[in-house]
């Protein structure tokens, strides 16, 4: 059955909760470096590590040892990076698989480490903790109703709070239309090495039709596919409305490398990070 997308907000997020479960299995996890070109392609990298330098900094103005907050933790691609510059991070993440290789990554740092096994919009809901930055790293657009977690994160900062987001698609309908079929060209020309081809079509068909099919755990985890990306504008605005300053940083980010030289060398722009900070 086809999703007219009347599904209730707690429908679409527990289907979204499920399907990360089953996408980042043993499996999925192992995968998930190859597919994250935020974990691969060094230019990519060296951007992330600046924004997280910069957002830690700006914490350690107001706190000795800032307190951090990792939605989505996912394998410690964040977590560790803070860890190494001496904050005390609260890994919360609703895959085990994911978790495992976070402790393993993170293990020296043990003894300024929490991790967290459940669903994130649980643990906001049911923490009274207060934290100097909240990290959502390649998370946002996993959720269906991300707004929401945005305005929960707002609630357990303190003043002088940052969120941090990092590696989530620009609303599509944003894209200049070279950008839009350039991004599309570099997935496409990596999606030719990586096997399963008949799948792969048949999905991409699917989803260039709008046609999210509930269940699936490949359409409910990577909710932005058919939901045009993820809405950097209203975030900005909703944080704005809260007294945060934000700025949005754009740049390009595909799984293919040769594409990725190519995006970089034309600048172009389909990917986004936010640093806001309340005021």
């Amino acid at each position: 059955m086809i999703d007219t997308w009347t599904q209730s907000k707690d429908d679409s997020h527990r289907l979204a909760a499920l399907a990360n479960v089953a996408m980042f299995n043993e499996e999925g996890t192992a995968n998930c470096v190859s597919a994250s070109p935020h974990l691969t392609h060094p230019m990519v990298c060296d951007l992330y590590a600046q924004l997280v330098a910069r957002t830690f900094n700006t914490a350690k103005k107001y706190a000795s040892m800032p307190r951090v907050l990792d939605l989505g933790a996912g394998e410690g691609s964040a977590t560790l990076p803070f860890l190494e510059l001496g904050a005390q991070v609260t890994a919360v993440d609703i895959s085990e698989s994911q978790l495992a290789v976070l402790g393993q990554k993170c293990r020296r740092f043990a003894t300024r480490l929490r991790v967290y096994g459940e669903d994130i919009n649980e643990m906001l809901k049911g923490t009274e903790e207060r934290y100097d930055i909240v990290v959502m790293n390649s998370f946002v657009h996993h959720i269906p109703d991300y707004l929401a977690v945005f305005q929960k994160s707002i609630a357990i900062l303190r003043p002088n709070g940052l969120i941090f987001t990092f590696q989530d698609p620009l609303r599509y309908d944003t894209l200049g239309r070279g950008s839009r079929y350039f991004s599309m060209g570099g997935y496409f020309f990596w999606r030719l090495f990586q096997g399963n081809y008949l799948q792969g079509l048949r999905t991409r068909i699917r989803r260039l039709q709008g046609i999210h099919i509930p269940g699936s755990k490949e359409d409910d985890a990577e909710y932005h596919v058919t939901r045009n990306g993820v809405d950097q504008d209203a975030i900005a605005q909703l944080l704005a409305s809260e007294s945060f300053t934000c700025e949005i940083i754009r740049y390009f980010s595909t799984q293919s490398s040769i594409f990725q030289r190519l995006g970089l060398f034309f600048g172009i722009k389909n990917t986004f990070a936010i640093i806001a900070q309340r005021v």
